[in-house]
């Protein structure tokens, strides 16, 4: 877990490269250490760590792992062909295949429910940086499978029980909300936002406020919380929302929760 923060600052820098089709050398300072990665055309031609240079593909990619241990980084691109080739490696590697393998990484010990928690239970869609990642790239099953969901959107809880998915394709979908490759898509209802708002102030019953029938129970109960959570939650309004907003719309779920747990009790009245 203390690799992470480094590891996705570096990985989403690779992958910026990699999309811009840079060339130049990537320095990486960090507790007193140096590192350079250098690129061709988005291709790592070479990388070394306090001067080791790295002869393959598990080199360069041991390299960047490492480097990702160290708190405090700083990265700056030298935009100046090199000269020297006796350092390079036999067969250059996209910078994205190198970001996707040390993320992988990075993110395998994470405990579920961090992974959970940083999902939430929102609906995810692939971005155009995520299509971008996965062009031409080698992918596992339960990859390819999640990919296939993603680009239709996906609701992260529902990741756990799609074939092909389970819990490493659920990971899998955190790893690449880290990297911006996958993200929230904006769509939350605002009628439906206003609505439950004022029915809050009015301190209607906790059926009313989950659009169930008086007497309905906690299996209606849950289903109608999914379904409005959906297109509440903070993250349906997107990033750029108004902090009111999104703050409104955090407290509206919560309720939301409250009484869906209220009727699942039988505490409704």
């Amino acid at each position: 877990m203390r690799a992470l923060p480094s590891a996705t600052t570096v990985c989403r820098v690779l992958i910026g490269l990699d999309r811009a089709g840079a060339s130049g050398t990537l320095h990486v300072h960090g507790e007193g250490r140096r590192a350079t990665i250098s690129l061709e055309s988005s291709q790592i031609v070479g990388a070394n760590i306090d001067r080791r240079v790295a002869t393959s593909h598990r080199h360069v990619f041991e390299n960047v792992l490492q480097m990702c241990t160290w708190e405090g980084l700083i990265l700056r691109l030298v935009q100046a062909p090199a000269a020297a080739t006796w350092w390079k490696l036999a067969e250059p590697v996209p910078a994205r295949t190198v970001a996707l393998q040390t993320m992988r990484a990075a993110v395998k010990g994470v405990d579920t429910a961090s992974v959970r928690s940083g999902l939430g239970n929102t609906t995810y869609h692939l971005t155009e940086a995520g299509e971008s990642l996965f062009r031409g790239t080698e992918l596992r099953p339960e990859e390819t499978a999640v990919l296939f969901w993603l680009r239709r959107g996906v609701p992260a809880e529902d990741l756990l029980t799609l074939p092909g998915c389970g819990l490493a394709g659920y990971r899998f979908v955190w790893m690449l909300k880290l990297l911006g490759a996958a993200s929230p898509k904006a769509g939350g209802s605002y009628p439906l936002l206003l609505r439950k708002r004022r029915q809050m102030r009015k301190q209607v019953s906790a059926h009313a406020l989950l659009d169930l029938p008086e007497g309905a129970g906690g299996r209606d109960a849950r289903i109608a919380l999914r379904k409005l959570v959906r297109d509440l939650h903070p993250d349906r309004f997107g990033e750029r929302a108004p902090p009111a907003l999104r703050r409104a719309s955090g407290e509206i779920v919560t309720a939301l929760v409250d009484a869906e747990a209220r009727i699942a009790s039988g505490r409704a009245d």
